[in-house]
Order: structure tokens, then C-alpha cells, then sequence
């Protein structure tokens, strides 16, 4: 783990507290601050002589970077602060977040990866899907990544471990934390034998709306969504719909696109979304393979 990293989370976290939580302000100025001074140092180091960067009081400036400080520095998870410099961090189209904070295995983050998402009661035919297109991939040694919500998202990490252990949970609160107490023991086999991944520092309390973020980093980093099961206007859109946005694939079970309490689904699906009806359908989810070129021996 990288202590420049981790001191430049801490800045970035400090002035992201300073300027209430506004991410491109706080990103400017860090921005601004790292071409002017070294952001891996501790803040402490350059804060008095950067008071025209920073706009503020830097007394005040100082008294929340110490507290962020401790609560970095009692973290009693082994984390990696990931920033954009780093070779697993993950290409974002969308909202932008700067510092990712990891806990397992980061080398996941560099491969294909299919976002599966969908609601938190689903019916016995959408577990169904679920399971089939979780353990498809598994076969094509993909990884899943979903955020650790109850229902089908914590399924498919499930069924992600059981085979392979190619598994990317994203939380909604700080590493730390546990946004439910039933979802405990899977984020910590996530982080033992998988990933989890957050953009909430160790200094954040968790908040109600933290969920939005997550939905839109999520979305931000995927380039294939799978989306099991979910009624109109669910959470799970949030996601979809996003990474829709910037060009990601979205597809959806011929099950789900067929019921007529989904229209969203067939909606969707009308407007170009892929369907999933067996379990080599869900390779249209993954880059395709580069044809081997053999050598010419009379070039």
C-alpha cells in the first residue's frame, strides 16, 4: 500500500469536507494544490505555505485533516487507496472519483467484468437467471461485480465465489462498514477471497444518500450491465440507465422482457438492449477474443 496514496486521499478527503462535500470543488483545488506542492506528503507539511489554494481558513483546514488522519490511521483493515496513476484503476466514463479504496484482490479490477444487478425480492425465475448467467461467466473466467445489496446483487457475488472467487463487491459505506448486519459475513469473505471497493474514505460516517454514489460510481466504471429482474423505476436503473449513458451494454432476460409487470424491461429491450435466454448469451457481454496470428515463416 502506498503512503503518497494514502496522504493524498487525505488531502483530497480533507478539502472535500471543507468545501461541504462539493467533489469537483474539492477536486479543483486538489488539482490545483498537487502542481504546487507534493499532495503525498502529509497535508501538515504544506497546508500553511498553500493558503491562496485552499481559500479557507487553514486552521480550520488543519483541524479536519487531523481528524480524517486518525481515522485513516485506526483503519484495522488492510486497504490499498487506488488513484488514477495506478494500473488497476478503473477506466470511468461519467461521474468522476478519484481515490477508490480496496480491500482483497485488486488485480480483479483489470478483468472482464459484467455489473449484475436486480431486485432485492426477486421471484424464483429471476434468482434462476440470476444463477445461470453468474455461473455463464464464471465458465468464461469473467468476474462479477455488484453492489453488496441484499437480493439478487449479493446472489450473483455468491454464486461468484462458490465457483471462482471472481468477485467485485461495491459498498455504499466506508470499508469499516456493513450497510446490513445479514450481508456481514459476505463482505468479509469478499475481502478475503475476492474484492470489495468503495469511494467512501475510512473518515466518512455513512449516510442514507451514500446509496445514490455508489449506484453512480458503479455505473461510471461498468461497461456491461446485466440486469436479472426489476420493476419499474427499481433501483437497479439507477445503474443501468447510467452506464447506458455513456455507451455501456445493457441485457436483460427473455423471461423478464416478456412479463407484462416489466414494461421498463421491454422498454428497454425495444431500444436495443440484448437479451439473455441461455447461458452462452451472456459472452455478447465480454470483449471478444483477439484471433491468434501465426507466424509467417517466409516473411
Amino acid at each position: 500500500m502506498s503512503s503518497g496514496a494514502i496522504e493524498e486521499a487525505k488531502c483530497y478527503e480533507t478539502l472535500l469536507c471543507l468545501y461541504g462535500w462539493d467533489r469537483d470543488k474539492a477536486y479543483s483545488v486538489y488539482s490545483e494544490l498537487s502542481r504546487h506542492a507534493d499532495t503525498s506528503e502529509p497535508f501538515a507539511c504544506y497546508a500553511e505555505r498553500s493558503k491562496d489554494i485552499i481559500g479557507s481558513n487553514v486552521d480550520q483546514a488543519l483541524s479536519i485533516w487531523r481528524s480524517i488522519r486518525d481515522a485513516f490511521d485506526s483503519q484495522s483493515i488492510p486497504f490499498t487507496v487506488l488513484t488514477p496513476e495506478s494500473v488497476y484503476f478503473p477506466r470511468m466514463d461519467g461521474a468522476f472519483f478519484p481515490f477508490i479504496y480496496a480491500s482483497g484482490n485488486v488485480s480483479l479490477l483489470q478483468r472482464k467484468t459484467v455489473t449484475m444487478i436486480g431486485m432485492p425480492r426477486p421471484s424464483i425465475q429471476g434468482r434462476s437467471d440470476m444463477l445461470g448467467a453468474a455461473g455463464a461467466l464464471m465458465k468464461e473466467d469473467g468476474v462479477v461485480m455488484a453492489p453488496l445489496d441484499a437480493g439478487l446483487p449479493s446472489f450473483a457475488l455468491q454464486v461468484a465465489l462458490r465457483f471462482r472467487g471472481n468477485a467485485i463487491g461495491v459498498l455504499s459505506t466506508p470499508l469499516s462498514k456493513c450497510q446490513s448486519e445479514q450481508l456481514i459475513p459476505l463482505q468479509r469473505e469478499l475481502m478475503e477471497k475476492a474484492l470489495v471497493i468503495t469511494v467512501f474514505a475510512p473518515s466518512r460516517s455513512t449516510e442514507r444518500w451514500f446509496g445514490k454514489v455508489r449506484n453512480s460510481f458503479i455505473a461510471s466504471i461498468s461497461d456491461t450491465v446485466f440486469i436479472a429482474e426489476e420493476k419499474d423505476g427499481g433501483p437497479s436503473w439507477s445503474i443501468a440507465d447510467q452506464a447506458a449513458e455513456h455507451g455501456a451494454k445493457l441485457m436483460v432476460p427473455i423471461f423478464a422482457s416478456s412479463n407484462p409487470e416489466y414494461q421498463w424491461m421491454k422498454k428497454h429491450v425495444e431500444d436495443g438492449a440484448l437479451v439473455y435466454s441461455k447461458e452462452k448469451d451472456i459472452r455478447r457481454l465480454l470483449p471478444k477474443k483477439e484471433k491468434e496470428i501465426l507466424p509467417d515463416l517466409f516473411s
